[in-house]
């Protein structure tokens, strides 16, 4: 026989669980707490370093932009050693003393443009510059705190010059150790969507690309770089969080440990007096709701009254105890045919009768499981393809509403056999949407060319009837934790692709 767990056992794991739990929350909580807080001001600091960097290259209008002009051009030329220690007046004295030289009484930049210099004085002009700036760059960031402080300029196909490298390779000549300079670094949109957004929009975008590679892990802020007028480049920061992590793990375990001792002290007392003053009668009661478990003896119900007595709420679950052992029994047949009746109602509410799938009804209850889980569990691997059915109107009106209903089955099943892991809704006539999830999330790009060359394949195929040569247009995304508030801005970014999809396939038809 299967020993019985005592109540008083199961109070003493709800209070040890209890104070495990209220230990963890308050860990999730003050480390999320000040990790936002870190992360604000981390963002605030970035964003005023990167602006005042971007600041310090525009106030020197031509003669940066000859710089960089003339650095793509000669940097192959140009030798920084690895251990320079930010001392540019050497180099600046040896290219204007080069300069006075070829061209004496002549100002630089008003009497003689840069682009007509000799390849020597250019190679001269681009080290003396690189040094100054560079050593600009490593006094800010060691002022500000900041691991990281660097400037580039599009290469194309997401690629980045790096002008200014906190962290250059290097090459060795002549057994000294130089910076390889104008490194070409493959930069994806994907993993710098702050960096490009920059670039392309030509404005600064709130918010951090997250790194977590060779150097640590790491946020970057990117600042667009305009000089008298012209886009030049991007200003980049990075901040390392590795040690401030560990102060904010620090201060959370401390907060924990606070927490559990204030909870279990409180925990204990009200434990012993919970035993004391009720579980002695609830044991009575657990008793005897056991025994008629066994015996489905009604004459338990008398008994409860009379054994467990008071003035409080014990006594009244006492009393609706028996009252639900006599009622029970009546209700166990009827209760088991409107459970079947239930469920067959829920299932018809959420299912389409034309074709089988989910319905609208199915679609909203899904979105508020999503919407929870966004909110509590901080999901964000999900997508939304919608797909409409091109032409429905026209095959109704030539062929008949029957004729309509085989074409909506088909481009369903298309649409369920090619996302076969996510699932698929139909909320309107002719409007399908898919949720998408699992390998379908990992390999959207295959199944969006899979579904596309289905249809065209149907198209090509001259033994199909013409409601049977289905055509759909589709648009699909993904949900951004950074950007979207919840499901409906996902949903309404896929509709307006499905919708430009549809305009291009019209255009390509005329």
């Amino acid at each position: 026989m299967t020993k019985r767990r005592g109540l008083k056992k199961k109070l003493i794991s709800l209070y040890v669980l209890l104070v495990i739990s209220v230990s963890i929350l308050t860990g999730i909580s003050s480390y999320t707490i000040q990790m936002s807080v870190y992360m604000t001001q981390s963002e605030e600091k970035l964003q005023n370093t990167v602006a005042y960097l971007a600041d310090v290259l525009a106030e020197q209008g031509d003669e940066f932009i000859a710089f960089q002009e003339l650095f793509l051009e000669v940097s192959d030329n140009v030798y920084v050693p690895m251990d320079y220690d930010g001392d540019y007046i050497d180099a600046k004295n040896e290219f204007y003393d080069k300069f006075s030289t070829e061209y004496p009484g002549k100002v630089i930049g008003k009497d003689v443009d840069y682009s007509d210099l000799s390849e020597e004085l250019k190679v001269l002009f681009v080290t003396y510059k690189h040094k100054y700036l560079y050593h600009i760059f490593q006094s800010i960031s060691k002022k500000y705190d900041i691991i990281y402080t660097y400037y580039m300029v599009p290469a194309g196909d997401y690629y980045m010059y790096y002008i200014l490298d906190p962290v250059p390779s290097s090459q060795v000549i002549d057994g000294t150790e130089y910076m390889i300079l104008n490194d070409k670094v493959p930069e994806p949109i994907e993993e710098h969507e702050h960096m490009w957004a920059a670039w392309d929009t030509g404005e600064f975008t709130p918010g951090f690309d997250e790194y977590d590679n060779q150097y640590g892990k790491t946020y970057a802020c990117y600042y667009p770089l305009w000089v008298d007028g012209k886009k030049m480049g991007v200003v980049g920061a990075d901040i390392e969080i590795a040690t401030i992590n560990k102060i904010i793990v620090g201060n959370t375990i401390q907060q924990i440990l606070y927490m559990a001792l204030l909870v279990s002290v409180f925990g204990g007392l009200l434990t012993f007096l919970l035993h004391k003053f009720y579980i002695e009668r609830l044991l009575k009661l657990e008793k005897a709701i056991e025994d008629f478990a066994l015996t489905k003896d009604l004459s338990i119900a008398k008994k409860i009254k009379n054994e467990i007595n008071g003035n409080d709420e014990i006594h009244d679950l006492a009393n609706e105890t028996s009252n639900m052992i006599e009622s029970i029994c009546e209700y166990v047949d009827s209760l088991s045919e409107a459970n079947e009746k239930i469920r067959f109602a829920n299932e018809l509410a959420n299912k389409d009768t034309l074709t089988g799938i989910r319905n609208k009804t199915a679609y909203d209850n899904e979105v508020q499981k999503i919407e929870f889980q966004i909110a509590q569990e901080n999901f964000d691997k999900f997508g939304i393809a919608m797909v409409d059915l091109n032409y429905l109107k026209l095959i109704n009106d030539n062929f008949g509403h029957d004729k309509g209903n085989i074409a909506i089955k088909k481009i369903c099943n298309i649409v369920c056999v090619t996302f076969k892991h996510s699932p698929v809704f139909r909320i309107g006539g002719d409007e399908f949407v898919v949720i998408l999830e699992n390998e379908d999330y990992d390999n959207i790009h295959t199944l969006i060319k899979q579904f596309r060359d289905t249809l065209n394949d149907i198209s090509m195929d001259e033994t199909l009837e013409p409601w049977e040569k289905v055509s759909a247009a589709i648009g699909w995304t993904m949900f951004d934790k950074q950007t979207d508030l919840g499901v409906q801005n996902v949903f309404k970014r896929a509709d307006n692709l499905m919708y430009e999809d549809k305009k291009n396939m019209k255009a390509t038809r005329n």
